[in-house]
C-alpha cells in the first residue's frame, strides 16, 4: 500500500508540473503580457518599462525558470488586478468553493444513493421506471440553466432566497442545488445499475432461497457490495463539483469563490491569478483523486492489487 500512495503521488507531481509549464506557455502564445495588461492608450515608453520592471524582457528560458522557482515556493508573484500576493487571494476565495462543493456534494449522495438503491430493487417497476427517467432528465440538463431556474422560481417569484451573494446558509442553497442536480442523475443511474447487478448474484439468490430476511439481505449484503463501484463515481463527482462546476454556478450565483475568481483574472489577463487559480484547482483535484485512490484500494484489495501489476 505505501508503494501505491508514493506512486500516485509521484503522478501527481508530474501532473501538476505539466499544467504549471501549459499554463506558462499558452500565456506567452497568446499574445505580449505587457500590451494584455497595460491600458490601450500605453506609449511604447510605457510598455517597454512595464516589461524591465516585471522581468518580461528577460529570456523565455529564464522566465520559465523564475516562474517555476515561484511555483515550488507558492509564490505566483502580485496580481496585476488585486494588488496583492496572488496565492493570498486565491487561498481567501478556495474555502467558499470547497463549502459550496461539500454542501453539493451531500445532497447529490443523499438523493441519488436513496434513489438509486429503490430503483435497483425495483427493477422494471413503475416506481423504477419513473426514477430512471427521472435521473435521465436530471443528468442532460445544463447547470447554468438549472441555476437561472431555481433563481427565477425560488428567489424572483417565492422570495425564499436570495439572488445572490455570499452569507450564511440561506446563501448556498440555491447554488449547492444547482451544482447537485446533474450529479444526482449521473449518480442514480450508476447506482441503480449497481445494486441491480448485485441483487442478481447467486449469493444473493442462494440467501434468499435459505430464508434469510429481506431487510438483512438487502441491508447488510446487496446495499453494502453494490455501494463499493459508487466510491469512484462519488470521487469523480466531487472533483468535479469542487472545480468544474463551480465556474458556472459561482458566475450565476455571484458567489466569489476560485471559479468565479478564475474567470474574473483570465478576462484581466492576470497571469500570476490564474496560475495561483490553476495551481490551486490542479492540486485539490489530484489530492481528491489520490484519496479515493487509498480509500477504494482499501475497501477492494483487488483494485490495489491490479493497478500495481498494471504500473
Amino acid at each position: 500500500m505505501t508503494l501505491f500512495i508514493v506512486r500516485r503521488i509521484g503522478s501527481a507531481l508530474v501532473t501538476l508540473v505539466v499544467v504549471m509549464f501549459a499554463v506558462f506557455f499558452i500565456f506567452q502564445v497568446i499574445g505580449d503580457p505587457a500590451r494584455r495588461t497595460l491600458p490601450v492608450n500605453a506609449t511604447e515608453a510605457e510598455v517597454e518599462e512595464y516589461r524591465v520592471a516585471t522581468g518580461l524582457a528577460d529570456p523565455l528560458l529564464e522566465r520559465l525558470v523564475r516562474y517555476l522557482q515561484g511555483a515550488l515556493r507558492l509564490d505566483f508573484g502580485v496580481s496585476t488586478t488585486r494588488g496583492e500576493p496572488a496565492m493570498n487571494v486565491v487561498l481567501d476565495a478556495l474555502p467558499r468553493s470547497l463549502w459550496l462543493a461539500l454542501v453539493a456534494f451531500i445532497i447529490t449522495a443523499t438523493v441519488a444513493v436513496t434513489l438509486g438503491v429503490i430503483a435497483g430493487l425495483r427493477v422494471g417497476r413503475p416506481l423504477d421506471r419513473a426514477i430512471h427517467s427521472l435521473s435521465s432528465v436530471l443528468a442532460s440538463t445544463p447547470d447554468f440553466w438549472t441555476g437561472l431556474i431555481l433563481v427565477l422560481v425560488f428567489a424572483v417569484t417565492l422570495g425564499w432566497f436570495p439572488t445572490s451573494g455570499y452569507g450564511g446558509l440561506p446563501y448556498v442553497v440555491l447554488p449547492a442545488l444547482a451544482l447537485a442536480i446533474p450529479p444526482i442523475g449521473r449518480v442514480t443511474a450508476i447506482v441503480r445499475e449497481s445494486i441491480r447487478s448485485v441483487a442478481s448474484e447467486p449469493y444473493v439468490l442462494v440467501a434468499t432461497s435459505k430464508g434469510l430476511s429481506r431487510r438483512t439481505l438487502v441491508f447488510s449484503h446487496i446495499i453494502r457490495a453494490g455501494l463499493v463501484p459508487i466510491i469512484s463515481v462519488g470521487g469523480l463527482e466531487l472533483s468535479r463539483m469542487a472545480i468544474g462546476g463551480v465556474v458556472v454556478i459561482e458566475s450565476v450565483f455571484a458567489w466569489p469563490g476560485l471559479g468565479r475568481l478564475y474567470l474574473d483574472a483570465m478576462r484581466k489577463y492576470d497571469l500570476a491569478l490564474v496560475s495561483a487559480t490553476l495551481f490551486t484547482a490542479t492540486l485539490t483535484v489530484l489530492i481528491i483523486n489520490i484519496v479515493l485512490d487509498v480509500v477504494y484500494a482499501a475497501v477492494d484489495p483487488r483494485v490495489h492489487l491490479a493497478r500495481i501489476a498494471g504500473e
